[in-house]
């Protein structure tokens, strides 16, 4: 192959006109675009100047001259010897950025290199112009992706010529291709662990053997704060991590610990594993708040079916003395007053309340019919008056003119019950309720409950709705979930509850005018 290449190429040099007895008048690439080839080069430039300083200590004594060149045979480095470069660097003016085609050189060995992609050497007479026929040169392709980009030649004066320089100049260009393809390979790991941690759902924390933070990736930081991880450089100064840490150092295992972390917007629970690796540490952060809260509304669904199954034998205890105290009543409907009527009223209301209650995850037919708000909290205004002069409690009723609403009177009046019941008992004496009635946008109407009470914690507010949750001694922790049902469910409304700014709790109920 090499043969026939040489051939032709001695064919095209004379089809060419070169003259073997004169020497080229080389061209040059601008300066700045041999700049450019060298920054595009840097890497092979740096590796090849490490491998080639090592093997010229190795022959020192032997005038040799490096040169690399680009895959269009432009030179952009030479090393080596100073006697070969001074004679052929400065008397041939073959300087960097000199084009070494074979359109200027003729035979040579880096442009056989590039086109035949193997190792070429040319010696003395196999050169076509004279200048170059007192040399020996031996070229080697570099190669990415099965591609040539370049050669790396020796050149020395033909008395020292030696078959073995071609085989050091192969071994040495192998050793440099594979310090290539290994640092291609690190650089693809690099961006593909980089990939993963930036992009990651779970959090990862990089750490070396003294515990200093090498690396956060963003969803580590989502769960500690983009604060402490600005101000941190220690992991012992993350304060939920620093015990786990002690521990790791102290050659226990760190495997599913859960760590609650509080940022600046959540609370979120993760499980926390430690890994080593030879220089560190990785520090694996998984969230699994969504899964907290999942298993905890099995559970809650999980009592509310035991409540669905306590409930017979719960209102059968409950409808035998109702169903008497009806009797005794009515027996005495004629006499005089109100109280008898509202008191008839309210034990056929709690019949039907204990029905709702016994099957709280069980729908049941409704009652609804066009009601006014505020005739409904007008009837049960005695009832709400006997809880709150127990401790001298003034309700206020700050009522709008508003159009009536479809829904389940009987059912919406527990709810007000329940709520007022709720505020009363968390007043101290001579407190204040105020009940007020509105229409807003969208033909909907709101209900507010407001009192000067203590309010309600973050801790409990997070839960309020769930079942048997309570603050109060004798509290079952279900009216205020079965005020949810009602509203939510059965009436497609909102419960909003908060607190006041100047203390209290204010608890909304926001309802549409025909919710079917």
């Amino acid at each position: 192959m090499l043969d026939s290449y040489l051939l032709e190429a001695r064919e095209r040099c004379l089809k060419n006109r070169l003259d073997p007895n004169v020497l080229p008048s080389f061209v040059s690439i601008a300066q700045e675009d041999l700049g450019k080839i060298q920054m595009d080069y840097k890497k092979i430039l740096d590796i090849t100047r490490l491998f080639m300083n090592k093997f010229l200590e190795n022959c020192q004594g032997i005038p040799l001259l490096v040169g690399i060149t680009d895959d269009k045979a432009n030179i952009i480095e030479y090393l080596g010897d100073p006697s070969i470069e001074d004679t052929v660097v400065n008397q041939l003016g073959l300087s960097k950025g000199v084009c070494f085609a074979e359109e200027q050189a003729g035979i040579n060995s880096i442009a056989a290199a590039i086109n035949l992609a193997m190792p070429v050497q040319i010696i003395g007479e196999g050169h076509f112009h004279d200048f170059l026929k007192e040399t020996a040169c031996y070229s080697a392709p570099l190669f990415h992706q099965n591609k040539v980009i370049g050669t790396i030649s020796l050149m020395t004066f033909i008395h020292v010529a030696n078959p073995l320089i071609m085989a050091s100049l192969v071994t040495v260009v192998d050793s440099i291709q594979r310090e290539m393809d290994l640092l291609e390979k690190n650089r693809y790991l690099d961006e593909l662990n980089h990939m993963m941690l930036e992009q990651s759902t779970t959090g990862y924390i990089v750490i070396d053997s003294n515990g200093t933070i090498v690396k956060i990736n963003p969803k580590a930081e989502s769960f500690l704060g983009v604060l402490q991880c600005q101000t941190c450089t220690s992991i012992k100064e993350i304060s939920q991590l620093s015990q786990v840490y002690t521990s790791y150092i102290e050659g226990k295992s760190v495997q599913d610990f859960k760590i609650v972390f509080q940022n600046e917007t959540d609370t979120l629970t993760c499980l926390v594993d430690f890994f080593p690796f030879q220089e560190g540490t990785i520090i694996q952060l998984h969230d699994i708040t969504e899964y907290i809260k999942t298993e905890a509304y099995i559970q809650n669904a999980e009592k509310l079916t035991i409540v669905g199954q306590l409930a017979a034998g719960v209102a059968h205890e409950i409808k035998n003395p109702l169903t008497t105290l009806k009797g005794f009543i009515q027996l005495r409907a004629g006499e005089s007053g109100t109280f008898p009527e509202i008191m008839l009223n309210e034990i056929n209301r709690i019949d039907q309340i204990t029905n709702e209650f016994l099957v709280l995850s069980r729908p049941t037919i409704q009652e609804k019919d066009w009601h006014n708000l505020c005739d409904l909290i007008s009837e049960i205004g005695v009832l709400l008056s006997s809880f709150a002069i127990t401790k001298n409690v003034e309700i206020i009723y700050d009522f709008q003119e508003t159009m009536p609403i479809y829904c389940d009177g009987n059912q919406l009046k527990q709810v007000f019950i329940n709520l007022v019941k709720n505020s009363v008992e968390a007043m101290g004496q001579n407190g204040k309720l105020i009940i007020s009635v509105k229409s807003m946008e969208d033909d909907q109407l709101l209900i507010r409950f407001k009192d000067d009470g203590i309010g309600f914690s973050n801790q409990i507010r997070k839960r309020l709705g769930q079942p048997f949750l309570t603050t109060k001694k004798s509290g079952n922790g279900l009216g205020l979930m079965v005020c949810k049902r009602i509203v939510e469910t059965i009436h497609n409304g909102e419960i909003q509850i908060g607190n006041a700014k100047n203390g209290g709790a204010v608890v909304d109920i926001i309802l549409p005018r025909e919710a079917l």
